[in-house]
């Protein structure tokens, strides 16, 4: 299955995120789909340049307990290896940085 990274610099800068990527698929059953909702962020501090991958939050009630509520975090990709992801988020920062001429 091959894919290609799309990149979508945002024209100003939204606190530390700089642009958004999707991951469109172009073989096998996933030909025609997008997977979006990764964010490119830049920490200025420690991490630089930076991936969030796509993930929701659910917010429920804990039984037992009075207004205590937990958040988990479910994210939509989950692999076999975690090198994977990284290689991931090394892929969509390139795209990002050919884009805008980053060197």
């Amino acid at each position: 299955m091959s894919q290609e990274i799309k990149v979508e610099p945002f024209i100003m800068r939204q606190g530390n995120r700089v642009g958004k990527a999707a991951v469109k698929f172009t073989s096998g059953c996933l030909a025609g789909f997008h997977l979006v909702g990764f964010t490119i962020c830049v920490d200025d501090s420690d991490k630089g340049m930076f991936v969030l991958f796509p993930a929701a939050t659910s917010e429920r009630a804990t039984p037992g307990r009075d207004n205590d509520e937990r958040k988990r975090q479910y994210f939509f990709l989950r692999p076999d290896d975690p090198t994977l992801l990284d290689r991931l988020e090394d892929e969509i920062i390139n795209a990002y940085k050919a884009a805008v001429g980053f060197n």
